[in-house]
């Protein structure tokens, strides 16, 4: 029987190649769809400048917010007063002020000023305040001032982290500052040594002392100040017998028994020896000793007491009795009161009169001694108040300026200033250096303002001032831009000689972003998507 052979059943081809080419449909149908989302997406951002739609347009809202926004100065255009001038009429305008340096300005026209009430012009003549110095100028054809900055609301500026202070007065000063060194007064400092070459005998002041004038600090044997004395006794004796032999023969010679002859004689011996005794003293009174008047008429016992401690007080002779029998002694003594800064002497040292032996000075009188920069050597002047701080120990001092220097310095090209310091309490000290200040102007009336209030352009400065009716319900929400030239500065607040008056409100914290806005919308940059 011959075996049959089955044959399974074949599927079509068509079937094997469908389900794969619907399998590869169905995966890559997610890519496709996001490619085409980012194509509409594209296309929607080319064409809209990529803007967000308001939420009103999203909810399927009206359209008339977004038409009424002025994307150039960022408010809603229906209440844009720099689109609609109208809707904030400005004052007059009166142009650059050559005296003050600045545009519409508010002391020569206090209509201008954003105050309530009658505005308060400044106490003191700031025209003559800015000619005290150089100081920056604003360019007369910067055209800033002419804009204001406009909020929606005055919530909308507190977002945008706008804060005010009122310009205010209160004393400010000027100066110019410059380092210097303090120094003992030369005129009251002393080198002292000995006149005469010697041996060291006492010593009674030593480093620190203070010292009266004429006090003894120390005591010098000395063989030249013995030779010196021994001179003197011996001149003394011979002026006293031959002043008694003229005056006897002077007495003879009217009975007519002394020949005149004789009585010349004496008399010329008696001149000689009062010629010798003169030089004998004034030999003495070189060494600084203070010889005694009329001494020639002292007896030969008290002269040579008087001789032997010449120049010493009571006490000290006192004292020298008991230890020594030397006529050698020679004082060394303080010219002035003060105090002992330097002493290099101990008792038994021989020392000539090179050497120095005490350095004596008065700590009450000291030298400033000021290295002024060139720039601001024309504003010092004779009799300005100077005031200096030490750099160690913050030590205040004042004083004025004695000394100008006619020359610069050679090697610092610094103009040297010097200022007398009293110094009674002694706090100051001898090589001090710090920093002074050279008071150019001080004005307890200054009109001013916190310092973060202050914007610069580079040809000009600003500050950004409250409108008066701000804080009106239905007022526009403004800042005025106002030209301003600065005085003095401290750490807080700086000084505005012309641009404020006090009283109006200035925009402090935040004014960089007005400043920003300013300009922006004088670029014509504005781009409508952020609102203030």
């Amino acid at each position: 029987m011959p075996t049959t052979l089955t044959t399974p059943t074949q599927q079509p081809p068509i079937a094997k190649t469908t389900r794969p080419l619907l399998v590869g449909i169905l995966g890559g149908l997610p890519n496709l769809i996001v490619f085409t989302v980012l194509a509409g997406l594209l296309f929607w951002g080319h064409h809209s400048g990529w803007k967000m739609p308001k939420f009103s347009a999203l909810s399927g809202g009206s359209s008339a917010t977004e038409d009424d926004w002025c994307a150039e100065h960022l408010v809603p255009e229906s209440q844009c007063i720099e689109c609609k001038p109208e809707l904030f009429p400005r004052e007059k305008s009166f142009g650059f002020c050559r005296v003050h340096g600045v545009a519409e300005c508010v002391i020569d026209h206090p209509e201008l000023a954003q105050v309530k009430g009658t505005p308060q012009l400044p106490k003191y003549d700031t025209a003559q305040a800015i000619a005290v110095r150089d100081r920056p100028e604003n360019n007369s054809r910067n055209a800033l001032h002419k804009k204001v900055v406009q909020f929606t609301s005055a919530e909308s500026a507190t977002k945008a982290g706008i804060d005010v202070d009122v310009s205010q007065e209160r004393p400010m000063s000027e100066f110019v500052t410059a380092n210097g060194e303090m120094t003992f007064d030369p005129t009251r400092v002393a080198h002292l040594s000995s006149r005469v070459a010697g041996t060291v005998a006492h010593v009674f002041k030593t480093l620190g002392d203070d010292v009266t004038t004429g006090q003894i600090l120390a005591l010098v044997d000395s063989a030249s100040v013995g030779q010196a004395k021994s001179q003197l006794l011996h001149t003394v004796v011979q002026y006293q017998l031959r002043k008694t032999t003229a005056e006897r023969l002077r007495a003879a010679s009217d009975s007519g028994s002394v020949p005149k002859k004789t009585l010349l004689e004496a008399e010329a011996a008696f001149q000689e020896a009062q010629i010798t005794y003169l030089s004998a003293r004034q030999s003495l009174a070189n060494l600084g000793f203070d010889v005694p008047e009329e001494i020639e008429k002292r007896d030969a016992k008290q002269l040579t007491d008087d001789v032997r401690f010449l120049g010493l007080p009571p006490e000290i002779v006192a004292s020298l009795r008991q230890v020594t029998q030397s006529a050698n002694l020679i004082p060394v003594h303080a010219p002035f009161a003060g105090v002992v800064v330097s002493s290099d002497v101990v008792a038994g040292e021989v020392v000539n009169a090179t050497n120095i032996l005490y350095t004596v000075a008065d700590p009450r009188h000291l030298w400033l001694l000021l290295n002024v920069r060139p720039e601001d050597s024309r504003y010092v002047a004779l009799g300005q108040a100077v005031r200096f701080r030490t750099d160690e120990n913050a030590t205040d001092a004042a004083g004025a300026v004695t000394w100008i220097s006619p020359a610069v310095e050679e090697q610092t090209r610094t103009l040297r200033v010097r200022v007398v310091l009293d110094n009674d309490d002694r706090r100051l000290r001898d090589k001090t250096f710090g920093t002074a200040r050279i008071l150019l102007r001080e004005e307890p009336h200054a009109v001013v303002v916190p310092r973060e209030a202050l914007q610069s352009t580079s040809d000009a400065h600003f500050v950004f001032v409250r409108d008066k009716n701000y804080l009106q319900k239905d007022s526009p929400k403004v800042f005025h831009v106002r030209q301003v030239r600065i005085g003095a500065r401290d750490d807080k607040y700086v000084e505005l000689l012309a641009g404020v008056l006090p009283g109006e409100v200035i925009a402090t914290k935040g004014s960089p972003v007005l400043l920003a806005q300013l300009l922006r919308s004088n670029l014509g940059a504005g781009c409508g998507c952020h609102e203030h």
